[in-house]
């Protein structure tokens, strides 16, 4: 077992009586907070700052909604390595675009205390993009831990189209039996009736 599942177990038994999917859930759930958080700031941005940090702004809202959406729709519905694997791949990506992003917004934090200006707004963008990026990147290193807890082949859809099979199966099996009964139902009237209307032929002696 290695160090990052024995590490995940422990805060699944502390925090989540043992389930990791819980944990996975309620980390995904403090991710989609921060990024309604950082919706809010950035409207604050485009309407108190420059194009160039706007852009920057409605930029990463934007990621973080199409990221949320589909990261939902992989840990509900679309359980297959492929998925799971792009949606890793997506959260590792955007994790180093946030850690880029704060470092970006406490330059501009700097800077406008270096003239004199306020740089409040620029050090929450910094300092909640810090948190994103840091949530972000620990969550990828959960799923590539229990990413066999995405990949459950004993979903919802699974169950259905198992059933479905199984339902079928039984219902050939069962009229093949219902069948064969017929035939060997029809085969004894024939064999009776036989005995029945035979007739034997008069021999004379």
């Amino acid at each position: 077992m290695s160090l990052l599942t024995i590490i995940t177990n422990f805060l699944a038994n502390r925090l989540c009586d043992g389930s990791t999917r819980k944990l996975i859930a309620g980390w995904w759930y403090s991710i989609l907070a921060v990024t309604f958080l950082l919706t809010l700031l950035s409207f604050w941005t485009v309407s108190t700052r420059a194009s160039a940090e706007a852009f920057a702004s409605v930029t990463s809202t934007l990621i973080l909604i199409f990221l949320s959406v589909g990261g939902t729709m992989v840990m509900r519905k679309f359980h297959n390595p492929f998925f799971t694997g792009l949606f890793i791949g997506g959260i590792v990506a955007t994790a180093q675009y946030f850690f880029l992003l704060s470092l970006i917004y406490g330059g501009y934090a700097v800077d406008r205390r270096s003239l004199g200006l306020s740089g409040a707004e620029d050090t929450i963008q910094s300092v909640v993009s810090f948190i994103q990026a840091i949530m972000l990147g620990s969550f990828s290193l959960l799923l590539t831990a229990h990413r066999t807890e995405i990949m459950d082949r004993t979903s919802t859809l699974h169950k259905n189209s198992n059933s479905v099979g199984a339902g079928a199966s039984s219902g050939d099996n069962r009229n093949g039996g219902d069948a064969s009964d017929g035939f060997r139902e029809v085969e004894m009237n024939d064999n009776s009736m036989d005995e029945s209307t035979y007739d034997p032929p008069n021999v004379v002696i």
